[in-house]
C-alpha cells in the first residue's frame, strides 16, 4: 500500500513517514540469504509484469520455476 499511495493510487494515503514504500525484492533478498547461510537452498527467479501472486498472474512460468526447483532438489 505504501509503494502504491506513494504512486497516487491510495486515496487518503498518510505520505511517507507514516506509510513508506516496501523493498519487497531487497526484503526476500535478505531472507534468502540469511537462510542460504544456514544450509537452505534456494533459487532466485523474478518474472517480468509480475506481482504478489506469480502462481495466479504467470502459472505456466511459475509452475516450470517451481517444479524444476523441487526435481533439482531430488
Amino acid at each position: 500500500m505504501g509503494t502504491l499511495g506513494s504512486l497516487g493510487a491510495v486515496p487518503g494515503w498518510p505520505g511517507a513517514g507514516v506509510m513508506p514504500p516496501q523493498p519487497m525484492i531487497a526484503q526476500t533478498e535478505a531472507a534468502l540469504v540469511e537462510y542460504e547461510a544456514r544450509g537452505g537452498r534456494v533459487e532466485r527467479v523474478v518474472l517480468d509484469d509480475c506481482g504478489h501472486s506469480p502462481y495466479l498472474e504467470k502459472p505456466e512460468a511459475f509452475d516450470a520455476a517451481f517444479h524444476g526447483f523441487l526435481a533439482r532438489l531430488g
